[in-house]
């Protein structure tokens, strides 16, 4: 049986790091419904790490780009890591490798993104 998990994707913190950067609200918008939607298979990641390790819980912090013209996710690394799990930490790098933005821009986009692991129980 597959414990449940709550993944938090941070979207306020990760919000006000975009706003350094000087992009709108509508980039920041995108940023957020993209990253949502990676939520489940991210879920489900974590879910099959919490099996080896019950205790598995934190941030992790993601940083990419959303490239120009296309919007595509890229430059993806894990700049904090409080979980320490590699097979999780892939499965959040690749899911999010997967992502463009709706509505590309002409410029390029850098974004810090936390996402907050814990179980639900």
């Amino acid at each position: 049986m597959m414990t449940q998990v709550k993944i938090a994707f941070v979207v306020a913190v990760a919000l006000a790091a975009c706003s350094r950067t000087g992009m709108g609200s509508g980039v920041r918008d995108d940023i957020g419904a993209r990253m949502q939607t990676i939520q489940a298979p991210v879920q489900m990641c974590y879910a099959v790490a919490l099996e080896r390790d019950r205790k598995l819980r934190g941030m992790m912090v993601v940083s990419f780009r959303a490239a120009p013209g296309t919007g595509q996710f890229d430059q993806i690394t894990v700049s904090r890591d409080e979980l320490g799990d590699e097979q999780v930490k892939k499965c959040v790098v690749d899911e999010v490798s997967k992502l463009k933005l709706a509505t590309p821009q002409k410029s390029a986009v850098t974004v810090s993104y936390p996402i907050e692991f814990a179980p639900t129980n």
